[in-house]
């Protein structure tokens, strides 16, 4: 991969797949900035990863909030200079027991408005504060953190499914704006992902998948030789996405 003089942004990094994203950054000689919502988490995350030997700087940054998007990317650009890759990674989903197919309606709306602020306008905020200054240089690449439930549907999710959908769906219009500009922008969703792999997940590889394998497919997009692919999805989900096979994802 081809990340010479590269600095990447990494929101929501204190968690599982932005952690691994962090990491394989910094392995491949990247200057990494990572954000999280809380102090304690990026504290954590910038420790961990400075033990492996890998060098980056922690903002603390609510992607809910427009303030805190403004000046936290207004300081990254500050202290290295510039932005080359935004991943979007921060989002949130609230466990439910699916089995009894939580409908839509009963789903309140201050959680509705939650999973919405976070998932969907905190990748538009972030995106905001990011891209006047890739239009600037003439260089960008933007990967958003979609979700298979985008792409087909989880019962008992509607909120989150429709975030995600939109997260996927903003990307290709915002591709399509900043073609022009040499920035490519594009999202990868992720099927159920866990540190431990279980049998019997209902995709097709027969397990669930593990953070290292959706930060892969981010920085295959984030490459500078991946400059021909802008406004795809790429699901990471262990075949999922062509349907359930054999037990039901949960």
């Amino acid at each position: 991969m081809s990340f010479s003089n590269r600095v990447a942004v990494v929101t929501g990094a204190a968690g599982y797949i932005g952690y691994e994203t962090c990491k394989m950054f910094g392995e491949s000689g990247v200057s990494v900035a990572l954000t999280d919502v809380t102090a304690s988490g990026v504290e954590a995350s910038v420790a961990s990863l400075e033990s492996l030997g890998i060098t980056v700087r922690g903002y603390v940054i609510d992607v809910t909030d427009r303030e805190s998007v403004v000046s936290g990317f207004s300081q990254i650009e500050s202290d290295f200079g510039k932005i080359d890759i935004l991943v979007n990674n921060a989002g949130v989903w609230e466990h439910r027991d699916v089995r009894g197919q939580q409908a839509m309606e009963t789903v309140a709306e201050e959680e509705w408005k939650r999973i919405f602020a976070i998932n969907l306008e905190g990748t538009y905020r972030c995106m905001q504060a990011t891209l006047p200054g890739m239009v600037k240089r003439g260089y960008g690449r933007i990967v958003n953190l979609g979700s298979i439930a985008g792409v087909s549907g989880l019962p008992g999710y509607a909120d989150y499914s429709a975030a995600k959908a939109g997260v996927i769906m903003m990307s290709k219009v915002v591709a399509m704006e900043h073609a022009k500009h040499g920035i490519t922008v594009n999202s990868v969703s992720p099927g159920m992902i866990h540190r431990t792999p279980a049998a019997n997940s209902g995709t097709w590889l027969g397990r669930n998948g593990q953070g290292d394998e959706v930060a892969r497919a981010i920085l295959f997009l984030a490459d500078d030789d991946s400059g021909y692919i802008t406004g795809v999805d790429i699901p990471v989900d262990g075949g999922r996405v062509l349907g359930p096979h054999g037990a039901s994802m949960k």
